[in-house]
């Protein structure tokens, strides 16, 4: 058994042609306050429909060498579904796919839309039951940026950190109606010098079943940081922000990075702390409410043996702030630690967490990778996350932490059967099967290849990290469908 066979769906791709006709309803998927929902959620095969949506450059956007959609089915049964793809010049191809019990198969969206630099792909699954994500690749093996699809729409998405500092940074904003009916949404765009709202950022027209581009490095040039704040006046999108920087930039950095942002606002927020203490780390805080906020960022070093201040910071209405974890000297020998942000006011607050590798100023080289996280809101008793082998000189972990405020969580964690039976077994030996988390409480451990599954007795959160010569990445893994809560 094969545990790739990117052929496959080449082929089948090439000679099956079906119509997709996507009826998922725009409204069911809103987030509200008694509803947490995850950006990426999969449902088990128990006939329960699942659709994915993938957004992303080709090989023809800026310092991009290639990018891979992959199906995995860790089921016992054959698993068939519509892929749609369309770029930015409306240009639509539609196809089938069966993906056998155990397998995974890979496309790349490139060569189906050649004239496009980005492309959108939209994954049917009738009966549930795959894993879709994407892994980005930058030219020269400069770069590199890995994470599932996403499976919510959303009237409103933040992206607190981009940036188009010039010389040699791209940004661009993709926006993917994945609807029959047109979305019209306005885009507030904030960088160095405020906020900034021009005609052709409002009412922007996104027609159904379409990918729009909106270049940010054009239209608000040679900011340090620019974030931006997606309000959907008519239907639901999907967003996400690729940026490529080729290191003649001030903040010289050099690789690829596709962030899909948060589906909205919220007053407390996690995720891990960066990985490398050397490393330049920073929290960009976005306060897309119309009121001042008080807002803490909170440290939580997991040895219990060290307690850190908590930053505090006035986040005034349409605003963003960057935070430098390590400025100040206050997380100096603290090791590994979790972030709370949490705001004191309205829930109108975004974050995410920028982690890219020191300068070597001795050999003058800039930094290969840059890292965009998004803070989550939500915990889930379930999880999943797939991961390739870890290329030579570099690491995988898996990041397990609990949020609750009180309260211990068992985790179980076990390797999903996909590919070859020996290298599952292989692989397995190195993964923990049990854990006990107290409260606020965070481990990290190596990651193996294949498909993890992680089922815990109360909400955790799950996050991977891949670095290596190529760059660095970090993804939250696919939540459970209906396992999904805001912790306490």
């Amino acid at each position: 058994m094969n545990a790739v066979r990117s052929p496959a769906i080449v082929a089948l791709l090439a000679l099956l042609i079906g119509a997709v006709a996507f009826s998922v309803d725009p409204e069911a998927r809103l987030p509200t306050d008694h509803v947490a929902s995850a950006v990426s959620e999969r449902t088990a095969s128990d006939g329960s429909a699942d659709v994915w949506f993938c957004e992303g450059p080709t090989p023809g956007a800026p310092g991009v060498d290639d990018r891979i959609v992959a199906l995995t089915n860790p089921t016992e049964m054959p698993v068939e579904g519509h892929i749609t793809i369309v770029d930015e010049g409306d240009h639509r191809v539609p196809r089938v796919f069966e993906v056998e019990a155990g397998e995974r198969i890979e496309f790349r969206p490139g060569p189906f839309v050649p004239d496009g630099r980005f492309a959108a792909v939209t994954v049917e699954v009738p009966a549930g039951g795959l894993f879709v994500d994407q892994r980005i690749v930058g030219e020269a093996s400069a770069g590199m940026d890995d994470e599932p699809c996403a499976t919510v729409t959303s009237a409103t998405w933040r992206h607190p950190w981009g940036t188009t500092e010039r010389p040699g940074t791209t940004a661009v904003l993709l926006l993917h109606n994945p609807f029959p009916g047109t979305a019209v949404a306005d885009l507030r765009l904030i960088g160095d010098l405020g906020r900034r709202e021009s005609l052709d950022s409002q009412g922007v027209v996104v027609d159904g079943r379409s990918l729009v581009a909106f270049d940010l490095t054009g239209r608000i040039a040679d900011s340090g940081v620019v974030s931006a704040v997606v309000d959907v006046r008519v239907g639901q999108l999907v967003t996400a922000l690729f940026q490529h920087g080729d290191g003649t930039s001030p903040n010289a950095w050099h690789g690829v990075d596709l962030s899909l942002g948060a589906p909205g606002d919220a007053g407390r927020l996690f995720f891990p702390g960066p990985p490398v203490a050397g490393d330049g780390a920073s929290v960009a805080l976005l306060n897309a409410g119309d009121e001042t906020v008080d807002v803490e960022v909170v440290p939580h070093p997991v040895s219990g043996e060290f307690t850190v201040e908590p930053f505090r910071i006035v986040l005034r209405a349409g605003r963003r702030e960057v935070l430098d974890l390590f400025g100040d000297g206050r997380l100096d020998g603290a090791g590994a630690f979790l972030i709370e942000v949490r705001s004191l006011d309205a829930p109108t607050v975004s974050a995410s967490l920028v982690t890219r590798a020191a300068v070597d100023a001795e050999a003058g080289q800039a930094p290969v990778g840059l890292d965009v996280t998004s803070a989550v809101d939500h915990a889930a008793t379930k999880w999943w996350v797939r991961s390739d082998r870890a290329e030579s000189g570099g690491s995988a972990s898996l990041v397990v932490f609990n949020p609750a405020g009180a309260g211990i969580a068992e985790v179980d964690l076990g390797l999903v059967p996909v590919g070859d039976a020996d290298e599952v077994g292989a692989a397995g030996e190195l993964l923990p099967t049990h854990l006990e988390l107290d409260s606020g409480m965070m481990v990290e451990f190596a990651l193996p290849p294949g498909v993890v599954e992680i089922e815990s007795s109360a909400a955790i959160v799950v996050v991977a990290r891949l670095d290596g010569p190529s760059g660095r990445t970090s993804f939250v893994g696919t939540a459970g469908a209906g396992t999904v809560v805001r912790p306490s």
